[in-house]
């Protein structure tokens, strides 16, 4: 990227509660073992979102009524992010959506009654949900925006690709500015998933979580905000040896004197111990050590922002490790960096 963009507000929903001091104490998040379905006698730790912690507001909305858990975590990160610039043109707001998993938990419902019932009654109702962008529908809806919507489906590390996304509809006029969103709602079938992927067989293993990031981004400079300088996306990988090689060549974009922030969980910590990162360059922000995917990247990158909003002149390089072999990264600056 040759033009900065300026990051003028963010929202968050997670277990802990909503808003960005929510991340501040992971630890203190309370779990639920969920059991896996096929191995019943496996049980692992998951984060919710309480229902309780999010506002009344959308309950009563009738997209929200029926909408799955990841649409309430997305429309109240964004109102969040959009509350606190009420000066911007919603016929001009591009929003993306970033996500691994999206509403399952619709899906599981919907596919459940018609393996169960037969699909004479698999309720009609329950299958928009079951489509990955609906989510978003409901938002462009709910919050009357009139710019481009996208909604983008991969690992972790799509995370950056909608970070790029954004920064093209802005330098191509598109849009004046852009909500990027990182969302996740979990279902138990999810474990089935990652046990045939081999995910849980490791000792690494992080609690699961769930909830959502967004990202308000504006091209040019705005007084007193941190700036999305670099993007990195786009390095794929198809082995272990081969993901350190280019993990190096995806950090190897910044600045070296940059510090990178800890946020590899998963299998992928043995990748990010092995590029070599001195422990002297890893940023202030612990890792939030819980596997939210893309909701998760979007945690780290607000995080990060949040700081630099208090430290003007200091800068940090936020890696997005995807567990589908892909890694990410960005470099946000203060103002004054």
């Amino acid at each position: 990227m040759s033009d900065d963009l300026s990051i003028l507000s963010w929202g968050v929903v997670s277990p802990g509660g909503t808003g960005v001091d929510s991340l501040s104490n992971p630890t203190d998040w309370p779990k639920t073992l969920v059991p896996e379905n096929a191995h019943p006698d496996r049980a692992h730790p998951v984060a919710y979102v309480a229902p309780e912690t999010l506002p009344d507001r959308w309950r009563l909305r009738p997209r929200f009524r029926r909408g799955s858990p990841i649409s309430h975590f997305m429309v109240e990160a964004a109102s969040q992010a959009l509350e606190a610039q009420p000066g911007i043109d919603r016929s001009r707001l591009g929003m993306i959506y970033a996500t691994s998993v999206g509403c399952s938990l619709y899906s599981v419902r919907f596919y459940r009654q018609f393996q169960k019932e037969g699909r004479r009654f698999a309720s009609p109702l329950l299958f928009p949900e079951t489509v990955t962008n609906s989510p978003l529908s409901h938002l462009a809806s709910e919050l009357n925006t009139g710019g481009p919507v996208y909604s983008q489906i991969g690992d972790k590390s799509c995370w950056s690709n909608a970070l790029r996304t954004a920064s093209c509809w802005l330098k191509n006029g598109d849009a004046d500015s852009v909500l990027v969103i990182g969302a996740e709602e979990f279902e138990p079938h999810e474990l089935d998933a990652f046990r045939a992927m081999r995910w849980l067989d490791r000792p690494y293993t992080r609690p699961f979580a769930e909830g959502a990031g967004a990202l308000l981004l504006a091209r040019g400079a705005h007084p007193n905000t941190p700036k999305l300088t670099q993007i990195a996306d786009g390095f794929c990988f198809h082995s272990l040896s081969a993901g350190v090689e280019t993990a190096q060549r995806c950090l190897g974009k910044f600045p070296p004197e940059i510090p990178v922030c800890d946020s590899a969980t998963g299998w992928i910590e043995t990748v990010a111990q092995k590029t070599r990162v001195p422990d002297s360059a890893f940023g202030p922000l612990p890792n939030l050590a819980h596997e939210a995917y893309c909701a998760s990247c979007s945690w780290d990158t607000i995080r990060a922002a949040a700081y630099l909003s208090t430290h003007p002149s200091e800068a940090l390089v936020v890696p997005y490790w995807g567990l589908s072999l892909q890694v990410g990264a960005a470099l946000l600056s203060g103002a004054a960096f």
